[in-house]
């Protein structure tokens, strides 16, 4: 008697493809390897019929190899949740709004977010698989929030009562407050230096007027809490350019404020970077982290490079206004801290030898 072996549907291979492409992107070949009785003609048929529903993309092809990510379309870059994550996801948002609409309030995206990060951040919430990252407005869940989405709990948490307490007292303290008091509020909480000063600084080049000791004070704080990493050399190296520029334009006695608007663009490119990098250590450190080279070649990288050519646009701008105003600038005219001028004495009188 011969058993009939019961043939996966399509619908199964789909979904088994999907489901290996959650934690990474993988090729045809790895793909067929791990879908058990599939061949390398049939993943490639499935792979192509998902790449025309928008399920997945293709990002490498070549003549030897075809590389495809699944296109997560709710999460920072795309970066991979599981199912099981998206679906607790959906879940923790639909009780926070369920709070918030009990008071008969519509939360803002901000509101919600930090909300989320305050319960999984709570261990008795038991919520530590779901990833949260810090980006540009600080620690944020990697799901996105949108709140035209209808958000239901199709999936009930383990310790919901726990994470219903925890809500409750977020909003109760909370639900008052603007967005921007939320989020400066939870930087200091985690004492990341370089995110409330940004908080400052974006505030000052916001104000009508300010002047130039106001600003370049907190650059230079700035400056000094700027990340310094040998993967990435280049926060240093084009945060040192924005902030030289700028106090190069403050030696020529040059009114910063009333080029607030250039300043506050090379700014703002310059934190866009480094939000960046932000989001990219938080997902290759603690939890559960991703491979550094994957999420740089298959995630962020085209990004990052083209933030970085978003400040060479900034400074370039700058520099323009700089040299322009160098052709007709008396050197003479700058003015020298008592410090500095004691310090040239001492070096115009020094000979090299000690």
């Amino acid at each position: 008697m011969v058993i009939k072996q019961n043939r996966k549907s399509s619908q199964q291979i789909k979904e088994e493809i999907l489901s290996q492409l959650e934690l990474q992107p993988l090729s045809v070949e790895q793909l067929r390897k791990n879908i058990k009785d599939s061949n390398w003609s049939t993943v490639n048929k499935y792979l192509e019929e998902l790449k025309e529903d928008a399920r997945v993309r293709e990002i490498v092809s070549t003549d030897k190899i075809k590389i495809y990510q699944k296109i997560m379309g709710d999460t920072y870059f795309d970066l991979p949740i599981t199912e099981n994550q998206r679906k607790k996801f959906h879940s923790l948002f639909a009780m926070i709004f369920a709070e918030y609409k009990k008071r008969n309030k519509m939360p803002t995206k901000t509101s919600v977010a930090k909300c989320a990060v305050h319960v999984i951040d709570n261990e008795k919430a038991e919520l530590k698989d779901l990833p949260i990252v810090w980006y540009l407005y600080g620690m944020v869940p990697l799901m996105a929030v949108e709140t035209t989405t209808e958000y239901s709990e199709g999936f009930i948490l383990e310790k919901r009562k726990e994470i219903q307490k925890i809500i409750i007292e977020f909003v109760d303290e909370n639900g008052e407050k603007r967005s921007s008091q939320i989020q400066k509020e939870q930087h200091k909480r985690y004492n990341e230096e370089t995110y409330v000063l940004s908080d400052e600084i974006f505030e000052i080049l916001n104000k009508p007027e300010f002047d130039n000791k106001e600003i370049l004070s907190l650059l230079s704080k700035f400056f000094i809490a700027c990340p310094v990493d040998q993967e990435f050399l280049e926060i240093f190296d084009l945060t040192n350019s924005v902030i030289a520029i700028i106090q190069k334009m403050d030696l020529m006695n040059l009114s910063l404020q009333q080029y607030r608007k250039e300043i506050l663009l090379a700014f703002d490119s310059l934190w866009k970077f480094i939000a960046l990098y932000k989001l990219y250590k938080s997902r290759t450190e603690g939890i559960k982290p991703m491979k550094k080279e994957i999420i740089l070649n298959f995630y962020l990288g085209g990004a990052i490079g083209e933030r970085k050519r978003g400040i060479g646009e900034s400074l370039s701008e700058l520099n323009s206004i700089y040299f322009n105003k160098l052709a007709d600038f008396d050197v003479d005219k700058i003015e020298l801290s008592e410090d500095v001028k004691e310090i040239r004495k001492i070096m115009e009188n020094w000979t090299g030898e000690d």
